[in-house]
């Protein structure tokens, strides 16, 4: 898994067409309710960004191993 290969750093794993929908994929996410993502392996936040005028919902998410303290 590439974010395991470079643990503690965020990475942008989705952008959604909503801040309610970036929200709740962070929160399956954080609460390993998606397989690629096992329970207390990872963090996830999600952020509303703005750039060049345009607005993205973006999910970030960083592997912290299984000793995670979310």
């Amino acid at each position: 898994m590439e974010l395991a290969e470079r643990s503690g750093e965020w990475a942008i794993v989705q952008r959604l067409g909503s801040i309610a929908r970036a929200s709740s994929a962070a929160q399956a996410i954080r609460s390993g309710r998606l397989a690629a993502y096992p329970g207390g392996e990872f963090e996830a936040v999600a952020r509303s960004v703005v750039e060049q005028g345009r607005v993205e919902h973006r999910v970030y998410a960083r592997y912290v191993g299984a000793e995670s303290v979310a």
